[in-house]
């Protein structure tokens, strides 16, 4: 898997700040995609630094489960409950999507699956990211997917 340039969203001195995803019409799209389905938006935590990530969390009579979008890359990915600050267990801790993301991907967001998000860092092409991203990735030693797009590096 390659990255592109703003997954993780350093980018250089020199360049512009990378544009923001839109989390009004993301919250927008999922309302829309997951109330049929008996889920509902319950809480929109938005992306706070150092945190590189949205945070939408769900509920239905059965479960509750979180959305997680980064900053700047209009991907996403579902967990059990968002990660915190003291670090995650990618593989205990996401879950494949939910069979009405699959909006989400028509409307143009890659859904990212568990296999994906637990995908090793040693299996993932970082040759785009900014100089200052590359940086931060060999300061951090990410182990997977999640950990790279979902941080709180600084």
């Amino acid at each position: 898997m390659r990255l592109p340039k703003r997954a993780v969203g350093f980018w250089d001195a020199r360049s512009k700040p990378f544009p923001e995803v839109d989390l009004d019409t993301l919250v927008a799209w999922v309302h829309r995609s997951a109330r049929p389905f008996g889920i509902w938006v319950d809480h929109v935590d938005r992306s706070d630094y150092p945190r590189s990530f949205h945070a939408i969390r769900f509920k239905s009579r059965t479960e509750g489960y979180d959305l997680l979008c980064p900053l700047h890359l209009d991907w996403v990915g579902f967990c059990h409950a968002a990660p915190d600050y003291m670090g995650f267990d990618s593989a205990a801790t996401f879950r494949d999507p939910p069979p009405w993301s699959n909006f989400l991907a028509e409307v143009g967001y890659r859904v990212l699956t568990h296999a994906e998000l637990t995908l090793p860092s040693t299996e993932i092409d970082t040759s785009e990211l900014t100089k200052s991203a590359r940086s931060q990735y060999q300061d951090w030693e990410p182990d997977t997917l999640a950990a790279i797009l979902f941080n709180w590096w600084d």
